[in-house]
């Protein structure tokens, strides 16, 4: 069995960001409880004078994040991601010397990149000088939204993908845009993974409890970051709609998560009237995201590109029905009218629609919830480290 992998990834959790890329992180630590040697290299921004980033600069060269070692690496990145194209280029001049240390300290047997474009990209131009086969996760908009900016980027993509020994993606749907782009490359879907000793469903009144919410009312609840391809402007339009009938009187939304929409999203709330009914929560602890999604009576999330977003595998194992756009691989795990409801993107009239349903018909609720807990036993971290470890196996004799 591969027993040494180095996993790269600008998406990790940090002092700066605990919660960014908390997936990967989750899936580094199943791989080291399946008895693989996992260390982490995060390239971070580092841009002159930009005070936003100016936590990056504070982080150690090197920490331990629950046992995993990470080593943070200041990679040159442009504010609002311009000239995005180049961050392969500048990954590659930022990673290659450490890349080369490891290898000396901790003699690696694979490369795993998270996202084909800029990580995956770097790892392909430097395995056959590292001398080790490199794998690439490809978790959505990698592929999904950055080939389609502009031919630059398509190019890249489609140079990461042929540079990759294997590509593991996280839907089938993804796996379909791969083939499109690039047929007949090695590639296998692997569901993201859930902890089910972290997300298990509590009584949604000691969930409000712990939190501090009032227990009174049906709630919505939306988590992930504030970001245009979260379609979060379709949520509050759909909820906008929902407190218009009398049958929704007591309902509240929270918008659990941080990110530049923030003032935006302000401004549209109050616009709305809901200042009083929506409640942004910023960015919040991920061992409250438990409480948070037990406390709802359903959990929204209205993306205009997904993957397979874990928060509905978490949201599924704490039994808790979800109403989610059909996008990306969503489908694949959801099951319309079984474990959540699908409903149109950029659809605030369906969407709403799809909401009411679940809150106003109390056994409809009742029974997605609860096959949304039966359908999450087939999700579990453990299951998607030992995949993942098949597919280390399968390249574990290229030598370059």
């Amino acid at each position: 069995m591969t027993k040494k992998v180095l996993v790269v990834s600008h998406m990790y959790p940090s002092e700066v960001n605990p919660q960014s890329g908390i997936f990967v992180h989750n899936q580094t630590k199943a791989l080291r409880d399946a008895g693989c040697e996992v260390r982490v290299v995060v390239p971070i921004p580092s841009f002159p004078l930009y005070k936003k980033w100016k936590g990056y600069t504070n982080l150690p060269n090197r920490t331990d994040l629950d046992g995993i070692p990470v080593h943070y690496v200041p990679t040159r990145m442009f504010p609002g991601g311009f000239f995005f194209h180049r961050y392969g280029a500048f990954y590659i001049r930022s990673l290659q010397t450490i890349l080369h240390q490891m290898k000396q300290e901790f003699p690696y047997e694979v490369l795993h990149c998270h996202t084909i474009f800029p990580d995956g990209y770097a790892g392909g131009q430097l395995k056959e000088a590292l001398g080790v086969p490199v794998i690439s996760t490809i978790h959505g908009s990698d592929i999904m939204l950055y080939p389609k900016k502009n031919k630059k980027m398509y190019e890249r993509t489609v140079e990461a993908l042929r540079k990759s020994d294997y590509l593991i993606t996280v839907s089938d749907r993804l796996r379909s845009e791969v083939d499109q782009m690039v047929p007949g490359l090695p590639v296998s879907t692997i569901y993201n993974g859930f902890d089910p000793n972290r997300f298990y469903s509590i009584d949604h009144l000691e969930a409000r409890l712990r939190l501090g919410i009032p227990s009174e009312g049906k709630k919505i609840i939306f988590i992930g970051n504030l970001l245009p391809v979260k379609g979060i402007n379709y949520l509050l339009q759909a909820f906008h709609r929902l407190v218009q009938d009398d049958q929704h009187e007591g309902l509240d939304l929270y918008l659990v998560g941080a990110g530049p929409l923030k003032s935006g999203l302000e401004e549209e709330i109050t616009k709305l009237g809901l200042s009083d009914r929506i409640h942004m929560m910023g960015r919040r602890p991920y061992d409250e995201m438990p409480l948070w999604m037990n406390s709802a009576d359903v959990i929204a999330l209205t993306s205009l590109s997904e993957g397979l977003p874990s928060i509905l595998l978490e949201s599924m194992g704490c039994g808790r029905p979800m109403v989610a756009t059909d996008v990306g691989g969503i489908k694949e795990v959801l099951q319309d009218g079984v474990t959540g409801r699908l409903a149109r993107p950029k659809d605030a009239v369906h969407i709403a629609q799809c909401l009411h349903e679940v809150l106003t018909m109390d056994d409809v609720r009742e029974e997605l919830g609860k096959q949304a807990y039966v359908a999450s036993s087939g999700f579990s971290l453990e299951q998607n480290a030992n995949q993942v470890i098949e597919c280390y196996e399968k390249i574990k004799s290229l030598t370059y």
